[in-house]
This record gives structure tokens, C-alpha cells and sequence, in this order.
């Protein structure tokens, strides 16, 4: 009986016809078979002629499964480049015949004693055969290139090679495109984003691009980023979270983290959406895509959301807080005495987490004699400003503390940390933890989140300010906010004196807090 493996017979011309794994489905249009027509009606020629499509085609679902990064036709097409810019190179720099020998030693050694991948093979290779060449072409001899470089390409039973011909050139792939993307963005500091934000569009980027095979950016259109926004919906929430994320495949992504019950968000995925139509909208602007963008109007409704924002804290919660007061001189400084003074200074001035974690000695200065916190470069314009030292710092000892410090930093116990290395990054974990333990906590039953958080003291800072009746003007530049309307933005830049800001300041008042116990101790490990 005749082999017919991987062939069918139509209208009295053979197809290659090769069964698709489930897993992979997803980069060949869902399809669950691939058949292609041979051009023969020749049973013979067709047994030879299929091996061709069998060997790409189970190199593209092992790209895909992440069991390799290039099939034998693009591991050709490289080798094919290496061979000629390492001729080219022995000619720039007149290498003679026996450079040409020491190369050849080394690569041949390289294959013979190195277990190399495919793709090192086909270069090392090249890079042997481009010596050979050189030599001949030394001594006046005619030299053949090579029809192949790889190792996994020949066809078992004609013993030719199988590679296709270059693809033809079409528009850049999209992983490219999506590196470049980021390069730029990043380069520029006025719209650089945050590493966190960096590390999400990355995960994103990863993900698509597993899913589509290594697309092309003329490859996707609207039906394949739809397909795309409706199956990673299924994923966890959480599961970008590993460290070992990076590692997998997007089968093995789906695996492990889809089908779940609740899903992703429809916020969730249009941040997918929009993060990779930025990819598509910047490549169109750099003229390497011409064509519409799919990723425009592929957003999902969000269910409107009751408010239920974050609150300040109450009076019995920030004496909670705030029950021990900061040490001015501490044997050795840690989280636990840093903890102290940031809590009380975040009370005392609305400044955030990051302002005074990031502050150094040179940052506190006198200003017409009045001590102050000099905040820059902030995320905004209005983030860099000089805020009042408030007197009830003062008299806690904060200016002794300050002469005492004998390094740049002003918390100098705090390590960088998380994406972005903020200095903030583990005393907000520290203060969540002592937070918790103190039984502050306010859950909110529709959505399980917590609506107090360190920048409550700044919510209760704004607080006493509103009830004091002050100007929204004075209290946006006190607290960091762009001020309200054109005139006083455009035609006051400078904002107010150093000793109207202070006036702003000594309104921030607790009743009963200046009756703090000295004798209990944080715990806020």
C-alpha cells in the first residue's frame, strides 16, 4: 500500500495535509488542519515535495511552543547574511590565507566539540564556508556558495535542501516595532513611564506576540485583536505576577492561569488594547505600518463604579497612628524609627510617601528664616515646591534630628526597591503592616480593597485645610495640586510668599495629639 502520510487526494491532485495540535491553534487562524496543494497529480513527486511543508510546519508550532525561536527557513536566511558579511569583513581588513585557517580551526572546533543550537550550527558554518571562499577566491579559484548551511533542513529522501525562498519584504514585526516603541518613549523624559508601567506593557507586548507567532504588523487586523482581547479575558488576575512569567509560553500561560471564573476585568484588558495600539499609532507615525489601526474601537465597556474612593483617617485612628512620638537621636537607625518621623511628617505637611523618602539634607532649608522642605523634580510642575516645616515638627525635635544626620539622605536606613527603586518601596509595605496590626483597616464590601492608606494623612491634611475655610489656590500649592483656573496658574507662576505658605501650614491642627505618650513603642516590623 502506498505511504500517503501528510496527503490527501482532490479532484485528482495531491495536498499536503497535516493535522494542527490544539494548543497552537490560536497562531494558525484556529485552524485544526493546514492542507496546501502540491501541484502534482504525480503520487511520487508528492511524497518527496511533502517533506518540505512537515519540516516548517513542525518548526513553526515548536516556535510557537517556545521549544525553539526560528524555524530552518529563517535559520537559512541568517546564515545566508553571516556568510556574506563575513566575507565581506576578510575583505575590508585583506585577510590573508592563513587567518583564513585560524578561523576555520576555531569554528570547526566550535562544531565538533560544542553542542550548539541550530541557528549557532548554520553560522558557524557560514563562517567556515565564507574562509573556505576566501581562500579559493586567494588563489584564483572559483568557489560555489553553498545551497545550505543548517543541519535540519534536507529533505530525508531527495537529500535536498527543503528551505523556502526569502519571504518577500513586508512590514517590520511587531516585536521590533514594540522594542523601538519603548526605546523612545523612554528616551524622552518628559513621557517616559514608570518601570512598573514599562514591565506591564512588556508582559502585554510578550504575551501578543506568542499568541500571533511572531507577527508581522500587516499580519494583525481587527478580527485577530479581537480574538486575541476574548481569550486572554479568561486569565487570572493575577497572573503576571510570577517571576518565572517571562519563562513561558503563552500555551503554557493559558494553562496554568486561564478558564478562570472571574477573569480579567474589562478595565484590565483595555489597558491591553491600548497599550498595544500605541505600538500600532507610533509604527504608523515612523512609517512603518501604513494600514488602520486594530486596536481602535476595541474597547470594552466598564461597568460604572459607585465612588468609593479612599477617606482620611479619623481623629481616634491618627492618635492611633501617631501614639509614639519620633526619637530625635536613635542608637541605629532602621524602619522602625524612620516609620515614626514619615508618619508624623505626612500628617504635618500632606507631602506623599515618595516626597519624604526621597528627600536629602540639602532639601530642608531656610527661606526668610523659615524652615522648609524643598520638593523637586516631581512628577508635574506644581509637584516641586517648598513646603513649611510646621512648628509642631519643630518642636518634636525634627530640626535636631535633621543637624544630626551625617550622610546626603534624611532617612538614610531606606533601600531602593521595586520596579522602579523607589526609596518609598518597603516603608509603605512597613507602615501597611503596623497599619494592620493596629486594626486600622476600612474594607470596602463591593470591592474587598482597603480605603485608608498612608496618603490618608494627606486626605486629612486637605481635611482640616477645607474645614479652616482656606483658599483652594493656597492649599493646592502647599499639597502639590495644579491651581484651579488661568489666572492664577499663568499670571502668578511663583505662587505665594514663603510666609503666607507657612500660615497655610500652621492651620493643619489635631485635637489631642499633642498629648502623645513617649513611653510605647511602634511596632512595625
Amino acid at each position: 500500500m502506498a505511504d500517503t502520510t501528510y496527503l490527501k487526494k482532490r479532484r485528482q491532485t495531491w495536498y499536503f495535509a497535516m493535522k494542527i495540535p490544539a494548543d497552537v491553534r490560536h497562531a494558525f487562524d484556529e485552524k485544526s488542519e493546514v492542507v496546501k496543494s502540491l501541484g502534482t497529480r504525480d503520487l511520487s513527486k508528492a511524497q518527496s515535495a511533502r517533506w518540505a511543508l512537515v519540516n516548517e510546519y513542525k518548526a513553526r508550532i515548536d516556535v510557537v511552543r517556545g521549544h525553539r525561536e526560528l524555524t530552518p527557513a529563517e535559520i537559512e536566511e541568517r546564515a545566508n547574511e553571516e556568510f556574506d558579511r563575513t566575507l565581506q569583513e576578510m575583505d575590508e581588513y585583506q585577510q590573508d590565507e592563513d587567518t583564513c585557517d585560524v578561523l576555520m580551526g576555531y569554528e570547526i572546533d566550535r562544531i565538533e566539540t560544542r553542542r550548539l543550537s541550530d541557528l549557532e550550527y548554520a553560522l558557524s558554518f557560514a563562517r567556515v564556508k565564507a574562509a573556505n571562499g576566501r581562500i579559493a577566491a586567494l588563489n584564483g579559484k572559483i568557489f560555489e556558495r553553498p545551497l545550505i548551511f543548517g543541519r535540519s533542513a534536507i529533505d530525508p529522501l531527495t537529500l535536498r535542501p527543503v528551505t523556502a525562498a526569502k519571504k518577500k519584504t513586508k512590514a517590520a514585526s511587531f516585536k521590533d516595532i514594540a522594542a523601538r516603541y519603548l526605546e523612545e518613549i523612554q528616551r524622552d523624559s518628559a513621557a517616559r513611564i514608570t518601570a512598573q508601567t514599562q514591565g506591564q506593557y512588556e508582559a502585554v507586548f510578550r504575551l501578543f506576540d506568542q499568541w500571533a507567532g511572531s507577527p508581522e504588523m500587516d499580519d494583525i487586523d481587527r478580527a485577530k485583536a479581537s480574538k486575541f482581547l476574548t481569550l486572554v479575558s479568561s486569565l487570572d488576575p493575577h497572573w503576571g505576577r510570577s517571576s518565572k512569567t517571562k519563562e513561558r509560553t503563552f500555551s503554557e500561560i493559558m494553562e496554568l492561569y486561564g478558564n478562570h471564573e472571574v477573569g480579567l476585568s474589562n478595565r484590565t484588558i483595555n489597558r491591553f488594547s491600548m497599550a498595544l495600539g500605541l505600538v500600532w499609532k507610533w509604527a504608523k507615525r515612523v512609517g512603518e505600518f501604513n494600514g488602520d489601526n486594530p486596536w481602535e474601537g476595541q474597547q470594552r465597556r466598564e461597568g460604572e463604579r459607585r465612588k468609593v474612593g479612599k477617606l482620611p483617617f479619623t481623629s481616634d485612628e491618627l492618635k492611633l497612628l501617631l501614639r509614639d512620638k519620633p526619637e530625635v537621636a536613635p542608637e541605629k537607625p532602621n524602619y522602625e524609627t524612620t516609620l515614626r518621623w514619615v508618619c508624623w511628617i505626612a500628617a504635618y505637611s500632606g507631602m506623599r510617601l515618595n516626597e519624604i523618602c526621597n528627600r536629602t539634607i540639602a532639601d530642608i532649608k531656610q527661606k526668610d528664616g523659615i524652615w522648609c522642605f524643598d520638593i523637586t523634580n516631581a512628577k508635574t510642575e506644581a509637584g516641586d515646591r517648598l513646603v513649611p516645616v510646621h512648628s509642631h515638627l519643630i518642636e518634636l525635635g525634627f530640626i535636631d534630628y535633621l543637624k544630626r544626620q551625617e550622610g546626603d539622605w534624611l532617612f538614610p536606613a531606606l533601600k531602593p526597591g521595586g520596579p522602579d527603586q523607589k526609596r518609598s518601596w518597603y516603608l509603605s509595605k512597613t507602615f501597611t503592616t503596623y497599619r494592620r496590626k493596629l486594626g486600622v483597616t476600612r474594607i470596602n464590601r463591593d470591592n474587598n480593597r482597603d480605603r485608608v492608606d498612608f496618603h490618608s494623612f494627606r486626605r486629612n491634611v486637605i481635611q482640616v485645610l477645607e474645614r479652616a475655610r482656606l483658599p483652594q489656590t493656597e492649599v493646592a500649592q502647599v499639597v502639590g495640586h495644579e491651581k484651579a483656573g488661568i489666572t492664577f496658574g499663568t499670571y502668578n507662576p511663583d505662587g505665594l510668599e514663603i510666609s503666607t505658605l507657612r500660615d497655610v501650614i500652621e492651620a493643619v491642627r489635631y485635637s489631642g495629639l499633642d498629648a502623645v505618650s513617649a513611653g510605647s513603642k511602634v511596632a512595625a516590623e
